[in-house]
């Protein structure tokens, strides 16, 4: 069976008076020939708006493995100079192109008899109605449409004898607030005519808006003002009242004539470069004519459209699965089909219009599947999450039986762009997908904000882990070189002796006493031998338990509370905390939780504690106190531990959470801090140091981030 076609459409907008009409005319075209419509909607390159500018990344997602030929439509590039159309279409210079609306050379160009149609709508006025003061108001300056419709305004005046008076004739852009401003500065200022036409549509439905509005807000009397004509015969020229008269284009011929070219030029076939549809003037009430043109078909089904307000995606939560759950409700509920959410592999981009124009732009190559709707229902993504981000969605979920319509829209959020969504469109409502795109980009920013902070947070977590422990074993081999070289000495030491033994067994000279003094020596390095070997163990029993600590996965939560009872019960159980008077004090709620784990806090706090005790002098045996103070600020935990023993010696001081250091001689190995230092970095994500306050003594602080518990009233 011979493969199906797919077609992409290249089109500013699928929600306006006029492309609304012209889209559901391509559709059916598109459903006549039996192929796959793939509609990329950007917005028109180069206009004003940022908001604008940002949608066009769509148009290089376009790709010849993803469709076999593509219709661009004029209006995307209303705003470009031909040079930089140029280089836009450089882009699709491998796909078989058909443009709607401009010649594009070497390609086949379908156009409508723009200055015929006006012609005749210009002529009613002159000379049916007898009307010679007539505003115009064109479209875009590199619009060839807009352009042939000006000129047919100026052939028919100068077939007339009418003088061009340059005050009455404006630019305008085919959009409709455009044409609400214009005629809102014609009214104000007074400006007498006898007709305005405008070059499109929606221009002419916004002048006549703006008629209606002003004169409510001024009490003018615009009853003489209502003579707008426009030109394209959408849907809501033919609602409106009075009703609008304007120019029809065969929206209808044109659609299928474009796809049937495009077929043809994707076959190999030789097409037409030109070919064009003629225009034909409607004659409606708002030239002063009375007659009433009927709704056809698309007219009807276009009526039916679902209401903006129908789209309610807006949670109170940044929970991505909650976020899935509400949009699938929503979805059932407007009766979507098929719709598939994706963002960049490679995460958030910048973007503007003017990437599109170099040859070198290329959107993300890999995009991740967030979300599926297939049939109807929500389905599991794990297994094809991955896929190429010019295949729109991964190759399992692209259907191979039946033919399918997809649009293709844009997620972003202010400067950044995250992701697109692929909707299958399957019947002739046509839905607000903008207010859809634009609720799913808002909550979507939020939940991967949060995501991405988490993923840093866990990353920052691990390289401050790996620091530690790197920190924690570059200064454990800078402290065991001494040993090891101790121990490499004692080693040649008992070599030589052994061989001086060796050596005087032969001796007659040598004596019972020499025997006797090779023994002592050999027992005086045996037992520094044993010295540095009990060292060592201290030290690798110490790494040992912190590398455990630093590697653990554990994450428990706990309050002030517990922590206070742990290390209670450390004083009544320990020898050396047994004496101490432990000042307490603690400002902080059970509401407020340390995630991490106890029982290594307990440890760093005992051996602040134990350091505490023996700065103490002898002499000072009975008031060994501590304080110990506990406060919540500003999302922190912060513990501060002060003894009024021995100041820390200065020798110390630089190094005591960078090396191991001791101040006890051969009965400390200098880890303790060491070890409290790397642990409170990696497992709490806090901070540790110490201060000197006036007098005697040294205060140790312990900060540790923590989040507030909610109250049961949401407060």
């Amino acid at each position: 069976m011979e493969k199906r076609k797919t077609i992409g459409l290249v089109i500013n907008c699928l929600e306006g008076n006029y492309l609304t009409y012209f889209w559901l005319m391509l559709k059916k075209a598109a459903e006549k020939f039996g192929c796959n419509l793939i509609v990329y909607e950007g917005r028109v390159l180069n206009y004003y708006s940022d908001y604008t500018r940002k949608q066009t990344i769509v148009y290089g997602f376009i790709d010849k493995k993803r469709v076999d030929g593509l219709i661009i439509t004029s209006a995307v590039t209303d705003h470009v100079s031909d040079e930089n159309i140029n280089k836009f279409l450089r882009r699709f210079k491998d796909i078989p192109l058909v443009s709607i609306g401009r010649i594009i050379p070497k390609t086949t160009s379908v156009l409508v008899d723009n200055k015929t149609g006006m012609k005749s709508l210009i002529k009613h006025l002159v000379k049916d109605h007898e009307y010679r003061k007539i505003i115009f108001v064109t479209g875009p300056k590199n619009n060839c449409e807009a352009v042939e419709r000006y000129e047919a305004y100026l052939e028919v005046l100068e077939e007339n004898n009418i003088d061009v008076d340059e005050d009455i004739v404006f630019e305008g852009d085919f959009n409709s607030h455009t044409g609400y401003e214009i005629m809102k500065k014609v009214i104000l200022k007074g400006i007498e005519y006898d007709a305005a036409v405008f070059s499109n549509d929606d221009m002419a439905l916004g002048a006549i808006k703006a008629i209606e509005d002003l004169s409510k807000e001024y009490n003018i009397d615009v009853s003489k003002k209502n003579t707008i004509c426009g030109f394209d015969n959408t849907t809501k020229a033919k609602l409106t009242t009075p009703s609008l008269t304007t120019v029809s284009q065969p929206f209808e011929d044109i659609c299928q004539g474009a796809v049937k070219a495009l077929l043809e030029k994707i076959d190999g076939k030789k097409t037409e470069d030109i070919i064009k549809y003629p225009a034909v003037l409607v004659k409606r009430q708002s030239c002063g004519c009375k007659k009433q043109s009927l709704l056809d078909e698309i007219s009807n089904k276009s009526l039916r459209l679902i209401p903006q307000s129908i789209f309610n995606i807006g949670v109170q939560t940044y929970n991505l699965n909650d976020i899935c759950k509400k949009i699938t409700k929503e979805f059932k509920r407007i009766g979507l089909k098929n719709c598939f959410i994706s963002t960049y592999y490679e995460g958030t981009i910048m973007y503007n219009d003017t990437l599109l124009l170099k040859e070198s732009f290329e959107v993300p190559k890999k995009s991740v599947l967030l979300y599926a709707y297939c049939n109807g229902e929500r389905v599991n993504v794990e297994e094809e999450k991955l896929f190429d981000t010019k295949n729109l969605i991964p190759e399992s979920f692209i259907p191979k039986d039946r033919r399918f319509n997809y649009l293709i829209k844009p997620l972003y959020f202010g400067e950044d762009n995250f992701g697109f969504m692929c909707i299958e469109l399957v019947s002739d409502d046509v839905l607000h997908f903008e207010l859809l795109r634009i609720q799913i980009s808002n909550v979507l920013n939020g939940a991967l904000l949060l995501m991405e902070k988490d993923r840093i947070k866990r990353v920052l977590v691990e390289s401050e882990r790996l620091a530690s422990l790197g920190h924690l074993v570059g200064g454990i081999s800078h402290n065991l070189m001494s040993p090891i070289m101790s121990i490499s000495g004692v080693s040649s030491a008992m070599e030589s002796l052994a061989d001086e033994y060796e050596n005087s067994l032969e001796d007659s000279e040598v004596t019972k006493e020499d025997y006797i003094e090779i023994l002592d020596e050999m027992k005086t390095w045996n037992s520094r031998l044993k010295e540095y070997k009990n060292y060592m163990e201290k030290v690798i029993l110490s790494i040992n338990a912190q590398a455990e600590e630093l590697n653990s996965n554990t994450k428990n939560e706990f309050t002030v509370d517990e922590l206070m009872k742990k290390i209670k019960f450390n004083l009544n159980n320990n020898i050396k905390l047994s004496k101490c008077k432990l000042n307490v004090k603690t400002e902080v709620t059970d509401k407020i939780k340390i995630s991490g784990d106890i029982t290594s806090l307990v440890k760093i706090i005992n051996n602040i504690l134990v350091n505490g005790v023996e700065s103490y002098s002898k002499e000072d045996e009975k008031a060994y106190i501590i304080d110990f103070y506990v406060c919540y600020k500003e999302e922190f935990i912060t513990i501060k531990i002060r003894n009024y023993g021995d100041k820390i010696l200065s020798s110390v001081k630089d190094k005591i959470f960078k090396h191991m250091v001791t101040s006890k001689g051969k009965n400390g190995t200098g880890l303790s801090l060491l070890l409290s230092h790397s642990t409170i970095k990696a497992r709490f994500g806090g901070e540790i140091w110490f201060e000197e306050p006036e007098g005697k003594g040294v205060t140790f602080y312990i900060s540790i981030p923590v989040k507030r518990q909610r109250e049961n009233n949401g407060e």
